[in-house]
């Protein structure tokens, strides 16, 4: 069972060593966290990546960090139907990829961490999260 899922936002922290990046350290580190991502995650990883000009380097990235994650999330039908939920009792526009990652979180009880000020207009009771800082 997940104890957390990593926002991409999280992931690019830790990757790129930003602001936050220790708590992420700290939990792939501990043995009585797991940590995931989703698989969406995956391909917003490679545009960011592509955006950089890194993306030679992708495939090496996730084998890496395949090492550091309990499990890379697969997207399904529960989930799509979480984030439709999600984003209407939201108290302001989640962009869809997000609010398909928070919903992720949300249907394994993982808290989500993340970088992102617009997963805070998700209410308490649908998402436990943490915005890193």
């Amino acid at each position: 069972m997940l104890t957390h899922l990593l926002d991409t936002s999280a992931w690019i922290a830790h990757l790129q060593r930003e602001p936050g990046w220790e708590v992420v350290s700290n939990l792939l580190a501990n043995p009585e966290t797991r940590v995931g991502v989703s698989a969406l995650s995956l391909v917003e990883l490679h545009a960011q990546m592509r955006s950089n000009d890194r993306q030679e380097k992708f495939a090496g990235v996730v084998e890496d960090y395949r090492e550091l994650f309990s499990q890379i999330v697969l997207f399904d039908e529960t989930i799509a139907f979480g984030t439709i939920s999600l984003r209407q009792s939201a108290g302001s526009r989640v962009p869809a990829v997000d609010a398909m990652i928070a919903a992720t979180a949300a249907h394994h009880s993982a808290a989500l961490l993340h970088r992102d000020p617009h997963f805070l207009s998700i209410a308490d009771e649908m998402l436990r999260q943490k915005m890193l800082e």
